[in-house]
Parts: structure tokens; C-alpha cells; sequence
């Protein structure tokens, strides 16, 4: 039976994971700074996390790094700490496992930022990344560690370009703004951030679950990089409509016309990878809401 170590499983996207390989039979450990008291979980150091021992102990078939900051904001405010959690940590990683665990498979969880604010659509992972938030270059500083583990140590690794992903147990970005200041609002109005024209690339996280998998069990990990996405360019005013409409709530949405610093306006993604991999997508952007929605409705 595989052995699965999943970094940051406390999170969004970790949580997901752990239960998904847990479901498919595999022999999952977990890790995070939450302390917590349960099998197979590591309790991490927040301020000077030592993954020598996880390795040393255990020896993984593939471990799964989902931690780290994804607040392009705060990486303006707080760089170092942006810096240590998505740069650092993953040398740091990929250096245990060089140490204890060689033959272990490394996923790093990059992101669409690395490619900043492209001109040409559909983004290609040929294309040269441009950053513009300081969380951006330290997503393409964590892939640079990677491509440098495999090329020089042989280490499998591989870097996930994600880009729009949501579902139940986010709490953060557009849906879940969305949420907040329609439950918190006074009035039928609410005021958004941008224009409504910009658009995103969404991706439903049980899809990304299963990009996961195809991506474990069909690709050799040779440090490339790999965009995670659905291809399909979609507007943010058409996106809050959507979820208006199923919320079912008499809402007027104001756009404010300010754009976010370090965000790019428009994404879609190339993702012939993927496909030649065999993936199809199960959720559109409407019936992923309506799970998400469900979800906030239930718990927040």
C-alpha cells in the first residue's frame, strides 16, 4: 500500500486531499501546524518547522506540499513571511527527503501567479513567468527548487500551477466574500472590488482531486510544471451572477472599478497537459456553487 504524507492538511485544499487518498485506500499521514492528537498526524513548528524527522521515521511514496501562504495581499505587508512559507519550507522539504527519503514523489502546489498579468491568452506553461506580487515570485522561486532537486539529485518532483480552485471549506477569495457580505448586508445592494470584467479560471476542488490523481499514477515527475485548470475563461460578473442566482437573494451588486494590486485581469489556461492525461471535468462552475453554497449555508 502506498504511503501519502500531505503538508498543510489542515487546509482547504490539504483537508480535501487527505480524505480523498484516505478514501482510495491509500496509507495517508497528515501535517500542520494545528495541534491536534490523532493517528498518523504531525505536529509541526510554525516558526522553524524541521521536516528531517518525518522522513527519517517513514518512508513515503509521495508527498503532497499544500501549505504555505496563498493571500497575494498579505505578501505585500508581510514578504519575508510570504518568502519562508512558499520558498523556504519547500527547499527545506525537498532536502529531508533528498537526506531520508530519495525515492519519494514531491507535488509542490505553485500557483497561476507566477505568470503575473499575461498578454496572451491561452496561458501555456511554455509561457515566461512574470510575476507581479511578491507571492508570485516565491511560487516561481519554490518550482525553480524543484526543477534544481530533480536535475541535479534526481529527486521526483513536480509543480502544480493552480489557478481559480473553490469549494466547501474555503473561506477566502470571491464566493466566500460573496457569501459574507450578502448574509452581513443591510440593504439589497453590496459593492465589489474591480469591474466585473476581469475573469478567472475555475476549477472545482473534487475536479483538482482528480487531477491529483491522474498526475500520481500517470506522469513521470521530472521537475516540469503543470497548469491546473478547466480552460475555460470565465467573467467575474457572469461568476457573481451565477451565485446570486442560486442563492436566490434580491441582491444589486455595485462594482467599485479599483483593481487589486498584484492580481492579474484576465486568465484561462492551456491545459493540453491535462487532457492528454485523461481529463474531463465533473463539475461545471454552476453545479461546484451549488455544493459550495450548500456548504456556507450549512456551516457559516
Amino acid at each position: 500500500m502506498k504511503k501519502f504524507l500531505i503538508i498543510g492538511s489542515g487546509g482547504f485544499i490539504g483537508n480535501h486531499i487527505s480524505l480523498y487518498f484516505k478514501n482510495l485506500g491509500y496509507d495517508v499521514y497528515t501535517a500542520d501546524i494545528l495541534i491536534k492528537e490523532e493517528p498518523n498526524y504531525f505536529n509541526l513548528n510554525s516558526e522553524s518547522s524541521n521536516f528531517s524527522d518525518l522522513f527519517n521515521l517513514i518512508k513515503f511514496d509521495v508527498c503532497i506540499n499544500a501549505s504555505g501562504a496563498a493571500n497575494v495581499n498579505l505578501s505585500f505587508e508581510y514578504p519575508e513571511l510570504d518568502f519562508n512559507l512558499n520558498t523556504t519550507n519547500v527547499y527545506k522539504l525537498l532536502s529531508a527527503i533528498r537526506t531520508y527519503n530519495p525515492n519519494c514523489k514531491f507535488i509542490n502546489f505553485s500557483s497561476a501567479a507566477v505568470y503575473g498579468d499575461p498578454k496572451i491568452l491561452p496561458i501555456k506553461e511554455s509561457f515566461s513567468p512574470r510575476p507581479i506580487s511578491p507571492y508570485g515570485f516565491h511560487k516561481h522561486y519554490s518550482e525553480i527548487i524543484c526543477e534544481e532537486f530533480f536535475n541535479i539529485y534526481k529527486i521526483q518532483t513536480i509543480s502544480l500551477r493552480i489557478f481559480s480552485v473553490y469549494g466547501e471549506g474555503l473561506k477566502k477569495q470571491l464566493f466566500w466574500d460573496l457569501h459574507k457580505k450578502i448574509k452581513n448586508s443591510n440593504n439589497q445592494q453590496i459593492s465589489i472590488l474591480g469591474s466585473g470584467k476581469e475573469s478567472r479560471d475555475f476549477i472545482y476542488i473534487n475536479d483538482l482531486l482528480q487531477v491529483l490523481n491522474l498526475i500520481i499514477t500517470k506522469l513521470n515527475f521530472q521537475g516540469q510544471r503543470i497548469n491546473v485548470a478547466n480552460g475555460e475563461e470565465i467573467l467575474i460578473s457572469d461568476a457573481v451572477e451565477m451565485f446570486i442566482k442560486i442563492v436566490k437573494k434580491p441582491i444589486q451588486i455595485n462594482y467599485d472599478n479599483e483593481g487589486l494590486v498584484g492580481n492579474p485581469k484576465n486568465w484561462i489556461a492551456d491545459i493540453t497537459i491535462l487532457k492528454q492525461l485523461g481529463y474531463i471535468k465533473k463539475y461545471n462552475l454552476s453545479d461546484g456553487l451549488k455544493n459550495y453554497i450548500n456548504w456556507l449555508n450549512e456551516n457559516n
